[in-house]
Formats: C-alpha cells, sequence, structure tokens
C-alpha cells in the first residue's frame, strides 16, 4: 500500500488491497500479523457472512462479519467479539473475499466449503458465543504455554 495513503484510496484507485490483518478481531479465521487478506471493492449490496472493511468516524479500518442485514444498515460482530456494532453501505471501503493463511494456503471465500461451514456455524454459535470465544482461548493459552518448545539457547 505504500503507493497510497489509505485502504479506501487503494480499493479506490485500483478496486483490490491486499496487506497483513491488525488486530483480534476475527480470530480464529485471521491472525494478526500472519495472514494476508485480499479486500476488493464491492459493487452491490453485500450480503449475510460476508466480511466486510469498514472505515468508522475516528478513521479506524475494521474488518467484521455480517450477522444480518437491513433494509438500510448491516448487523455486524468480530468473530472474536461478543459487540454487536451496526454499520450503513456508506462506511463500507470493500469486502474480504480471501486471503492466505499464514503467509501459505490460499482460502477463497466465495468458493471453499469449509470456509462457508465455518462462517455458518460461527454465526449460529452466537447466542453462546461468550461461552465458545472463553473456550478457546483457553485452549489457546494453554497451548501458547504449555505446548510450546522453549529456547533454551542461553546456556542455562
Amino acid at each position: 500500500m505504500s503507493e497510497y495513503s489509505s485502504i479506501k484510496d487503494a480499493l479506490d484507485e485500483t478496486g483490490t488491497y491486499t496487506g497483513l490483518t491488525r488486530g483480534i478481531s476475527m480470530e480464529p479465521m485471521l491472525h494478526q500479523g500472519r495472514d494476508n487478506i485480499i479486500v476488493i471493492k464491492n459493487k452491490e449490496r453485500l450480503k449475510k457472512y460476508d466480511v466486510p472493511v469498514y472505515l468508522l468516524p475516528s478513521g479506524k479500518y475494521v474488518m467484521h462479519r455480517i450477522i444480518d442485514v437491513k433494509d438500510d444498515h448491516y448487523v455486524i460482530l468480530g468473530d472474536n467479539c461478543i459487540n454487536k456494532e451496526i454499520v450503513t453501505d456508506d462506511m463500507i471501503c470493500g469486502e474480504l473475499v480471501g486471503f492466505y493463511k499464514n503467509g501459505k494456503r490460499y482460502i477463497d471465500l466465495k468458493k471453499n466449503k469449509l470456509y462457508k461451514f465455518y462462517a455458518r456455524l460461527w454465526v449460529a454459535l452466537i447466542p453462546v458465543k461468550p461461552a465458545v470465544v472463553f473456550v478457546v482461548k483457553g485452549f489457546s493459552y494453554v497451548r501458547r504455554h504449555f505446548f510450546t518448545r522453549k529456547d533454551n539457547s542461553s546456556g542455562e
């Protein structure tokens, strides 16, 4: 994005933006600094399960999943969040269409059946999401703190 001053500028000029993710709101699907996203400028109204990139009045870019479509707005929620947001069409800059998981394997959000299952399951779990997020974070904590190798190169 070096030649563009913002994600919105890149989308307006070229119709495409690619870059590394920042933030944890879309975990476990996307991980900060590891997954490279592909965003395109949307040409039509988005649908349930789509993942828009939108611009808040504060100037911050956010990427969360649509969980409900209304006539004049969307109800949006990050996969790792519990607070719903209201987003209007004029706030949306583009739509996530794919990403490279860990910089290697490409996931096409429009064609990948496993991704489509994940998106629908994650939205279906919203009523129990606080408990699910707690369990997922617990497993992640245990894995990081108890199952990762410690580097013992200091000679101790």
